[in-house]
């Protein structure tokens, strides 16, 4: 078996068991760098010691040179190495922007708006530019968020963005750039006590769970597909790795779709007990959830809970349940994961593939 030595950007442990069984179907082993790798002596003394058949790198700050000797690919790189051995992966920032703004501009919203980290990043700047340039070709201006550029406390960076959103036309729909930003948006709103989703609807990207299952309200997010990533990544380098030339250098991996929560749930009528019933569906719809737990969270009885839900949302609560199911199994259902059926399955709460697929009809898979 060939060993892979990957510099992570972010310590991403909780996905990596998953992630390896794809590893073994490719005939490879990974390997893991610390995070803090930053130096090109660093890296050297790495590959001396592992002596890998070929590395992943996810982190801008290591030089490309630093890995000319080896079969590498670079995820989510701005700048392009000309190595015959090399190759990058990275997300279509495009197809990102294009699925936020059809999110948003569903919902109808009096204007719009983008919030970039504040490192300064290239993604971030293509996803900025895509949004703008398709919300304009809706006849639609966006304003995008500044950060300063002295150095502030945290408290202080939320108090200005928060001062910047109060004053942006409402309702707004805020594109951010990632989950994290997302996160800084709800909590700058909650600061100034703005309503969302009515006044502020909000949502992010990578639908990291733990960060937006935290946020209050809970974030929607758009999911990119860090499977494929993983695929098309291993493809690359058993092609390289036994000589071969690979179909392509430079891939580009669509996302998933938008995963709905509660902060672009808005609706004619709001109803607390409804947001927080809408907020544990999405949480749980593929755990188990049946409508009578969701009923139950209700100050009322359970046919009084299903009148409310139904004046909201125009719907029943077990038709949202199946709704969060559906939406769940269809961005999980590529032609990417038909190779790991079964975690598949389990992800959108049912014990076996062949639910899954009479979900979601032959002609969604298209």
């Amino acid at each position: 078996m060939k060993t892979i030595l990957r510099f992570p950007r972010t310590n991403d442990i909780p996905i990596r068991a998953t992630l390896s069984a794809l590893d073994d179907k490719f005939g490879f082993s990974s390997r893991y760098a610390d995070v803090g790798v930053s130096t090109s002596a660093e890296v050297s003394e790495l590959l001396a010691f592992w002596h890998p058949d070929a590395c992943v790198v996810n982190n801008d700050s290591l030089p490309a040179k630093a890995f000319a000797a080896y079969p590498t690919v670079f995820l989510h790189r701005a700048d392009k190495s000309d190595n015959p051995r090399h190759a990058e992966v990275s997300f279509d920032e495009k197809a990102v922007a294009e699925t936020a703004a059809h999110h948003l501009l569903s919902l109808n919203l009096a204007s719009y708006a983008y919030v970039p980290p504040d490192t300064g990043e290239e993604w971030s700047r293509e996803r900025e530019r895509h949004f703008v340039r398709i919300l304009g070709l809706s006849g639609y201006g966006v304003m995008s968020y500044v950060h300063p550029r002295s150095r502030l406390s945290v408290p202080k960076r939320l108090s200005r963005l928060a001062d910047w959103i109060a004053d942006l036309p409402r309702p707004v729909g805020i594109f951010a750039a990632n989950d994290a930003v997302a996160a800084n948006v709800t909590a700058a709103c909650n600061h100034r006590h703005i309503d969302i989703p009515q006044d502020v609807a909000v949502i992010g990207v990578d639908d990291n769970k733990e960060v937006c299952e935290a946020s209050r309200p809970a974030l929607s997010s758009i999911a990119n597909d860090v499977i494929a990533t993983r695929i098309e990544t291993l493809r690359i380098l058993e092609r390289i790795v036994s000589g071969r030339e690979p179909e392509s250098r430079h891939v580009k991996i669509k996302p998933l779709g938008v995963v709905r929560r509660t902060s672009t749930l808005r609706a004619k009528k709001t109803d607390p007990a409804v947001l927080a019933a809408c907020e544990l569906i999405r949480k749980e719809a593929c755990n188990g959830l049946k409508a009578r737990d969701v009923a139950a969270t209700f100050p009322c009885g359970r046919r009084m809970a299903e009148i409310r839900f139904r004046a909201v949302l125009g719907h029943s609560i077990l038709d949202e349940i199946r709704a969060v199911r559906r939406e769940r199994a269809r961005t999980a259902v590529t032609p990417f994961r038909s190779m790991l059926c079964d975690e598949v399955a389990e992800l959108c709460g049912y014990h076996s593939w062949s639910s899954v697929y009479r979900l979601i009809k032959p002609e969604c898979l298209c």
